[in-house]
């Protein structure tokens, strides 16, 4: 998926993409199978109605377009300066926390997330406030895109 678009409307002159990802793969996926899953069975159910089958091709439309939503929706970049995070599809929200106001960098994974979906969250805190500036869920590898961000970091400009 190409997303220089997004990121040639938001970044600053001699500020480039050094690292940009976006939800786990393999949680996108098993996402869009759960609702395929789950409407195939009900195109069966002619017996009962066309409501069903009809809801059961919605159910598996939905989950081709859940696949598609969740990667569009869901882009993060680490930039020669700064982390930007872009959600969203129809409308959109952006967060930018540049790299000098971070103060600490935390990787969750749960056991469910770690085994199953073989994801976690890289969570980014920022001096000024209790809460955490940035969480970037369900990211693939969160212990390779963290060690990423650092090396990123440490580079000078």
């Amino acid at each position: 998926m190409s997303t220089k678009y997004l990121w040639d409307k938001i970044l600053s002159p001699g500020e480039e993409i050094k690292f940009e990802f976006s939800l786990g793969k393999r949680y996108i996926i098993l996402a869009r199978i759960f609702w395929i899953i789950l409407g195939i069975p009900l195109l069966f159910f002619y017996g009962l109605g066309v409501i069903f089958i009809l809801f059961g091709f919605f159910l598996i439309l939905f989950g081709f377009f859940w696949g598609w939503y969740l990667r569009r929706a869901n882009n993060y970049a680490f930039t020669n300066r700064r982390i930007l995070v872009l959600k969203g599809w129809l409308s959109t929200n952006l967060t930018s926390v540049d790299f000098n106001q971070i103060t600490d960098v935390r990787v969750e994974q749960s056991f469910f997330d770690k085994v199953i979906f073989k994801t976690g969250n890289l969570i980014i805190n920022t001096a000024g406030t209790p809460f955490p500036e940035i969480v970037l869920t369900i990211i693939e590898n969160p212990f390779q895109t963290k060690q990423k961000l650092d090396e990123i970091r440490e580079k000078p400009e």
